[in-house]
């Protein structure tokens, strides 16, 4: 207990939580401008952190971490192009309540699903960081290659109205990802004797250029005047707040994205776009109201929202359990640790609890901090985004090129992301799901690798991936995945056609016939 008060008194004092707080709020503004991320926000602060002690540097940058995984979902909603990729599942739900001018609304309840979401895998991270951490070593390549399976059933759910299309685009995109060199040989593959290519595509330049760049095309269509404002307003009150049947309808999706959201993170190198996705595709399975995802859903951004914000917190539970990062931003984080000569792992709750617990401590507080700036900052982005669109369009494509570009200095980055804007118009133009062509992406190299390396292990032996209890009952949950969605799919169909009927009868009803 010592300890605990000793941490608590550490991040309450002025200076740690003015840092605290700082970190939080340059995280959620990072965030909110597409192509700048949570990764890049840990980055730029890591030097304001050198001359700090240990705690209020760490906590810093996790809370930068936390704010600018919330604040993608921001610039999602109210321009329709996410600000990281972890955003990518919002765009839809989040941009079509916008659209009809509840795009506070929209904002609220992406930002009390990603506090629950946080704050739901910090608790899981304080009670068990040792003992889940564990449970991540029983994972291998037949485990790996078995939740990248599972994860592409969600396509099922991404696909809108045409489940042909989404395998069609979840196919390109796993085709896309092969461009690079082969893992085994080193031999390079899809690369067209282009050196550029050898490194294989980035998904940040790819995600600005087909979510981004390609709605500001498609918008810029469709606007007949520059002096249009970009978003409608809304006078009533039910549109500006979250009613009790909206928290009614968000209860479930965040329970379900919070736990999806902590698995995901406990399993290193997984990271929060996934989490997203499931979230989303949870809440649409076990919804009541599955046809409205798509279309303006608060159920479909609590999902989405809460999976990617739960991840944030979980991932620190390998990195400080077992020294492995969870995914890009826990890797900083191991540099931030190492920096302040500290080695994360096991013997960090030996050789220094007043650093672990002053971290858990910090990370409840960075959710109530979150929370304050979010809900303080909610009408500034709305006015921000109601900009004259003459002025929001262009400087959001600049922006746009700015953050391909910033990814890696690299010019080729900034082509990729126009080549992107061009596919991603296409698909739009002929309503080809680009979410199931990124899930497709993002899985790819996970799948790919763990398949490889589990039939090199096996000599070739494809009975290896049922070799496994675990991997086993991976495979069960994926087939149960793909019969559910199979019968939800039918479900909707017969619904339809009955109103279809029922409108028919009425019809002929109406002109005498019957």
């Amino acid at each position: 207990m010592d300890i605990v008060l000793n941490a608590v008194q550490t991040v309450f004092a002025l200076e740690n939580l003015i840092f605290l707080v700082g970190g939080v709020a340059s995280g959620v503004i990072l965030g909110a401008i597409p192509g700048l991320s949570a990764t890049m926000g840990i980055a730029l602060i890591i030097p304001f952190t050198l001359t700090l002690g240990p705690v209020p540097a760490l906590l810093m940058m996790m809370g930068a971490y936390k704010g600018g995984i919330y604040g993608g979902s921001v610039a999602a909603i109210l321009v329709k192009a996410p600000g990281t990729s972890a955003a990518a599942a919002t765009v839809a739900d989040g941009y079509s309540l916008a659209k009809k001018g509840k795009g506070i609304k929209a904002l609220k309840v992406s930002l009390v699903a990603s506090v629950i979401g946080d704050t739901f895998s910090d608790i899981v991270l304080i009670l068990s960081a040792a003992q889940l951490a564990r449970v991540a070593l029983e994972f291998g390549a037949v485990e790996y290659t078995a939740v990248a399976i599972v994860a592409l059933t969600i396509v099922g759910s991404a696909s809108g109205k045409s489940l042909i299309k989404g395998i069609f685009a979840a196919a390109a995109g796993l085709s896309v990802a092969l461009i690079g060199l082969d893992p085994t040989s080193g031999l390079p593959r899809l690369s067209f004797s282009v050196i550029e290519f050898y490194g294989g595509l980035h998904l940040l330049p790819m995600l600005i250029g087909l979510l981004i760049m390609s709605e500001l095309i498609i918008q810029m269509e469709q606007v007949k005047s520059v002096s249009v404002a970009h978003l409608p307003n809304s006078t009533e009150r039910d549109d500006n707040r979250i009613t009790k049947s909206d928290a009614k309808l968000m209860a479930r999706p965040i329970f379900g994205g919070s736990i999806i959201g902590t698995i995901i993170g406990i399993i290193p190198g997984l990271g929060p776009t996934l989490g997203a996705f499931l979230g989303y595709d949870s809440a649409y399975r076990f919804s009541k109201k599955p046809e409205l995802f798509g279309k303006g859903s608060v159920e479909g951004i609590a999902g989405a929202e809460s999976g990617n914000n739960a991840v944030s917190g979980a991932n620190l539970i390998p990195l400080m359990g077992l020294g492995i990062p969870g995914d890009i931003e826990a890797a900083i984080l191991v540099g931030a640790f190492l920096i302040h000569g500290l080695t994360p792992g096991p013997l960090i709750f030996q050789e220094a609890p007043d650093v672990v617990y002053g971290i858990y401590v910090g990370l409840l507080f960075a959710n109530v901090a979150l929370l304050m700036i979010g809900w303080t900052l909610i009408p500034v982005f709305v006015k921000a985004a109601k900009i004259r669109v003459g002025l929001l369009f262009p400087a959001v494509f600049v922006l746009s090129l700015v953050g391909a570009y910033s990814f890696q200095q690299s010019v080729f980055d900034v082509g990729i992301a126009l080549v992107f804007a061009a596919v991603g118009y296409l698909m739009a133009k002929l309503h080809v799901p680009k979410t199931s062509f990124l899930i497709g992406f993002i899985l790819a190299t996970l799948l790919e690798d763990n398949f490889r390396r589990s039939l090199q292990l096996s000599d070739g032996a494809y009975s290896t991936f049922f070799s496994s209890s675990l991997g086993n009952v991976l495979w069960v949950l994926a087939l149960v995945s793909v019969i559910s969605a199979i019968l939800q799919r039918k479900s909707r169909r017969d619904k339809k056609e009955a109103m279809m009927s029922n409108r028919e009868i009425e019809t002929i009803a109406s002109n005498g016939k019957v």
